[in-house]
């Protein structure tokens, strides 16, 4: 296999080598004979504001030379021949416009384009506001793309009270998003999880902060930061093939035209006790400088955040009867400070219009500081309960820190040749978390005097003594359990090359080929000591002095629900635990969860593209990647409690993927596609790593065998782009899924162990549907609207009782559905969002149990937002934001949807601020 990797890329370097020496003679040496070819470039802005217009058509009047404008708005069509053409240029809501060349002079013809904003009315051009120019963005670059993607630009963003990417993410149809403390994080995109998904930063894959897996945190990159949104659902063959339900590509700012835009805004988070304020700055410059030879822009994000959250869950067990019964039960409190700093780039130089060079980088920092409070009633089936209260710290401001970074930076370059062109991409991402003196204790407590109503199994409640129910007090029936600090630290680097190679045979074949070099390398290195006072009976007189009343007033899950007394959070974090009152033990079990791991992969692959007509576009090709995974771990054995460091059998495999896709144009504003293709999705690294670890009762081994999750997938829709900046578009989709990747529970000798293998197969079929529009009956009324249906089904469960069971594949809801209303009118603009999703099976580890009771659902859940502006000056204007209006709760249940396994709920809140373009 490494000889055959090394044969393609000296023969793509060869190629390249010929590109070079063809593509320069062909360009600048015409031979003797041969008609003349031209070129034609330029840059399309919009006239009012000065900004780039990306995916604007520009084509040649009676020819089939034509060009996409990037996201920078330039263009650039070869091949034209005569001495003169007429280019025209197409936008969604703006003034068509053409412009006459000549090319008397030989040389390329630079044009400088502004269009109108407007809708051409009979012989007029209405201005459209605000809200469609951003619109008209997206739905450009939608409708002249290659392949069925999804496109937010950034005015689309700014329309949504969205303080991250994940947030964004959801107006997209067929995507819902999993949240953590009130944000979203992870997207599932057509009913698939979110590993079975990638994120990418102006197109390179980036790493994740996640401990063990590949999956992206998008509440890291703010969604000010970014320019675009792409959601691509199909993929060709120049494509990353990671990805079976679509890839979320996030574009940073592109250097413009001169730029410069502030943002100031303040708020509050109204949750009772742990809400506070909500402060958030952003600032945008950018120029072009000599000659506009060379483009600049830089971009800032600040946001400061004090919020919680009030949580309740529950464990479910049955008697012999099937009769459920509640095994244990927690009441949790959230305290969190949270502050997202982001940072920007983007330079090109453009030497002349056949040679480019870029570079773009973006630094994100998320830090939160958390303290969780957590009443826990454990052994309800047995005579006597036991009780413990539990607090999360640290030692930074007494709260543990969550310190989350990722980095990506990005330098390549575009040249042209004449039938040839190239462009290349170096890389370097990186993505860390680290979490210094985390620090936990165990205050517990036994009674047998409780009991247990779950006459409402939504709301379940435990009743204990008195003399135990208000929490820790000095009655000494409290005693000290456990006393832990942990150090974690995960971090996941990449580096990249990626190399593609075009020819154009002709106006009508294009082809292209390249290939990609990615080194991944990913640890994890924790530590864990458990410490005993020397002096238990001083040190529980010193928690008793040190105590925090977690009672609210209204406590969001329901009033009955009191957290009751803790050892404070100041307490904890003001512990010398390295003085001589602790006694300090590492503990081997914990440090089973450390493992380094490497990936290698190497790609290359063919493709073309035909315009066999003027309406009829076809793309065909072949991927092939091949894998190369290292890994080491740890065993831990209890019985001799020891640690052994333990390196995997290096695993290789190699995917061959065909794609084709086949666009037709029923008209300017009607495509049809249709797509077939193959895509796949890698194991996670720690389920890879020949780990075992043990937790409580239970043990989790690893599996070096897994094998890739395949998918073969089938696309068809068509879209109807309307003249006053709108869609309607419906499509179906279907996916063969193999080798798709669960935890098993198994029993041996009364101890559950989890390990992850190849699950079975699966398919899953899906219905788009999608409508942007503006009322005729009322002007500046604006309805956005999308629905996805899913279904999805398990074969060949790898399961051991649940082979015949009819499940779905975890991680896809049956029905999503968007709907947004907007009005605008002058400087006025105002828009109420709802978003919901059906429940589904939970995608996380150990969600599909030994049965159907024990399987664990993510509830259904429905977010409704209020945001508005209003303009005070072509620079200046005032917006403002209500979240979660609807107070959703995260839920989850086991089993049955009565039975709750988890309802956490983060309140409302709101933003008020002011932004200025200048």
């Amino acid at each position: 296999m490494k000889k055959k990797m090394r044969k393609i890329f000296a023969f793509c370097f060869l190629a390249l080598l010929n590109g070079f020496v063809s593509g320069t003679v062909t360009a600048s040496e015409p031979k003797s004979g041969v008609v003349l070819r031209h070129v034609v470039t330029g840059r399309v802005l919009d006239q009012s504001d000065g900004m780039p217009l990306p995916g604007v058509s520009v084509s040649v009047k009676g020819g089939q030379q034509g060009a996409i404008t990037d996201q920078s708005g330039y263009f650039r069509i070869d091949n034209i021949a005569g001495n003169s053409a007429v280019v025209a240029v197409s936008c969604l809501g703006y003034a068509s416009a053409e412009y006459p060349v000549s090319f008397l002079s030989g040389k390329p013809v630079a044009l400088s384009i502004e269009l109108q904003p407007g809708l051409v009315m009979g012989r007029e051009v209405v201005v459209i506001g605000e809200q469609l120019k951003g619109q008209a963005k997206a739905l450009n670059q939608q409708k002249n793309s290659d392949n069925i993607t999804n496109i937010i630009a950034a005015d689309q963003i700014g329309k949504f009270p969205d303080s991250n990417t994940g947030d964004a993410l959801k107006r997209i149809p067929g995507i819902s998003v999993f949240g953590d403390q009130g944000e979203a994080r992870f997207a599932h995109i057509r009913g698939t999880e979110p590993r079975f998904n990638s994120v990418m930063i102006n197109g390179e894959r980036i790493p994740s902060a996640e401990a063990e897996g590949r999956s992206v945190q998008l509440d890291l990159v703010p969604a000010d930061m970014i320019q675009t949104i792409e959601v691509n659902k199909t993929f060709t063959p120049d494509m990353d093939a990671d990805a079976i339900g679509g890839s979320v590509n996030l574009i940073t700012k592109v250097p413009s035209g001169k730029r410069i835009s502030i943002t100031a805004a303040g708020g509050a988070n109204l949750i009772e006790e742990t809400g506070g304020g909500r402060y958030q700055f952003a600032g945008t410059y950018g120029d072009r400088y000599l000659d506009g030879r060379l483009g600049v822009v830089v971009s800032a994000s600040y946001y400061d955040t004090s919020f919680g959250s009030d949580d309740i869950e529950a464990a479910w067990d049955r008697d012999d009867d099937g009769k459920p019964l509640l095994d244990e039960f927690e009441i949790r409190t959230y305290e969190i400070q949270r502050i997202r700093r982001s940072l920007s780039a983007g330079l090109d130089y453009r030497f002349n219009e056949n040679h480019i060079l870029k570079f773009t980088g973006i630094y994100n920092w998320r830090e939160d500081w958390e303290n969780r409070y957590r009443a826990s009633f454990k052994d309800l089936l047995e005579d006597t309960a036991e009780i413990v209260r539990q607090d999360k710290a640290g030692v930074d401001k007494n709260a543990r820190l969550e310190d989350q970074r990722m980095m990506s930076f990005a330098f390549g370059g575009e040249h042209d040749f004449g039938r040839f062109s190239l462009d290349w991409q170096a890389s370097y991402a990186k993505a860390s978390e680290e979490r210094p003196d985390e620090r936990y204790i165990d205050i517990v407590a036994e009674t047998d005097e409780f009991s247990v109503d779950i006459t409402n199994p939504e709301k379940p409640f435990v009743s204990v003594a008195d003399w135990v129910s208000r929490g820790v007090t000095d009655n000494g029936e409290w005693e000290l359990d456990e006393l832990t600090e942990e150090y974690q630290y995960t971090e996941d680097i990449d580096t990249n090359f990626a190399l593609n190679l075009k020819y154009r045979v002709s106006d009508a074949v294009k082809l292209k080929f390249g290939g990609r070099l990615r080194d991944k390398s990913k640890k994890r290195n924790n530590e864990f000591y458990e410490y005993e006072p020397v002096d238990n009976d001083a040190f529980m007189d010193s928690v008793y002095g040190n105590l925090a009343d977690l009672d609210k007033e209204h406590f969001l899950a329901g009033d009955k629900y009191l957290p009751g007394n803790f050892a404070s959070s100041d307490f904890i974090g003001s512990l010398d635990l390295d003085s001589a009152d602790f006694e300090k033990e590492e503990k081997l079990e914990e440090l089973a969860e450390n493992f380094t791991a490497k990936e290698q992969i190497k790609a290359v692959y063919a493709m073309a593209t035909w315009d066999a007509t003027e309406k009829i576009r076809v793309i065909g090709g072949v991927r092939m990647e091949h894998t190369r995974n290292e890994y080491d771990a740890f065993f831990y054995d209890d019985d001799a409690d020891t640690l052994t460091p333990v390196s995997g059998t290096p695993k290789e495999y190699t995917n061959v993927l065909p794609y084709i896709h086949l666009l037709y144009r029923l008209d300017d504003r009607t495509n049809i596609r249709c797509a077939y293709t193959h895509s796949l999705a890698r194991p996670d690294y720690f389920d890879l790593a020949p780990y075992r670890q043990l937790d409580d009762d239970a043990i989790y081994i690893g599996n070096p065998s897994l094998e890739p999750t395949l998918s073969k997938n089938i696309d068809l829709i068509i879209e109807r782009y309307l003249g006053n900046v709108g869609i309607l578009s419906a499509g179906l989709f279907y996916k063969d899924i193999s080798d798709f990747i669960v935890t098993r529970k198994t029993t041996v000798a009364d101890d559950d162990i989890y390990q992850p293998v190849n699950g079975g197969d699966g398919s899953l079929s899906g219905i788009e549907l999608s409508a942007q529009f503006q009322m005729p009956f009322l002007k500046g009324l604006g309805l956005y609207l999308n629905y996805t249906y899913t279904d999805s089904g398990i074969s060949n469960f790898n399961i051991e009782g649940r082979e015949t069971d009819d499940l779905p594949l975890p991680g896809s809801p049956e029905h999503t559905f968007n709907a947004s209303l907007s009005y605008e009118k002058g400087p006025f603009t105002i828009r109420l969002s709802g978003n919901y999703h059906s429940d589904f099976i939970d995608s996380e580890e150990g969600s599909i149990g030994e049965d159907s009771w024990e399987d664990r659902y993510y509830d259904s859940s429905f977010t409704l937002d209020l945001n508005g502006a209003y303009r005070l000056s072509k620079e200046l204007q005032l917006f403002f934001e209500i979240s979660n209006l609807s107070n959703q709760p995260m839920r989850f249940y086991q089993g049955e949807k009565q039975y709750v396994a988890q309802e956490e709920w983060y309140d409302r809140k709101f933003l008020l601020g002011l932004k200025a373009d200048f």
